[in-house]
């Protein structure tokens, strides 16, 4: 079995990738071929080598990275959202929903609706009033998001500048 440039053969590269999948390293080496018989005490073996451990380490970390790049996108299309929503997509002029509660998710603009209220007035009649999202403060978690808005620290007090063998003729 050839040897990669990570110090591994291809049947180990199988394991950690398989590994990832449900970390059971006896299943993992199964699957990665190894025998029914062998793999327990080859599983063993193979997560006690510290090329092993790094290579699943470097996966669960791209593994992560993804995720992060995923949770991130995430973020953000719920603040657009929310930033830029047109009302009228939501609500016609009775105040009255236009789209089910199914379509309202299906495009997204649930997340723009933050409470219903349901009350019965003086006549047995429902009504149902809606709370929807500020779109000034979604722009402003927007902007802190991408860092237009920076947080600013303000620090006071004394410093106190303290050197030893200080040559003032060299200054």
């Amino acid at each position: 079995m050839a040897k990669g440039d990570k110090g591994l053969d291809d049947k180990q590269a199988a394991f950690c990738r398989e590994y990832l999948t449900d970390f059971n390293a006896t299943q993992a080496a199964i699957r990665a071929g190894y025998s029914k018989k062998t793999a327990n005490p080859q599983a063993a073996r193979l997560l006690s080598k510290v090329s092993v451990q790094a290579e699943i380490s470097k996966q669960v970390e791209f593994l992560l990275e993804q995720s992060k790049v995923a949770l991130k996108k995430h973020i953000f299309d719920f603040w657009m959202k929310r930033a830029f929503y047109d009302i009228t997509e939501i609500i016609d002029l009775n105040g009255k929903l236009k789209l089910s509660e199914k379509k309202l998710r299906e495009k997204g603009l649930h997340v723009c609706i933050d409470s219903v209220n349901k009350k019965i007035n003086a006549q047995g009649e429902t009504i149902i009033t809606y709370q929807f999202a500020d779109k000034d403060k979604a722009v402003e978690m927007l902007q802190r998001y991408i860092q237009m808005i920076r947080e600013q620290v303000e620090i006071s007090g004394e410093l106190k500048l303290v050197c030893d063998n200080l040559d003032l003729k060299a200054i």
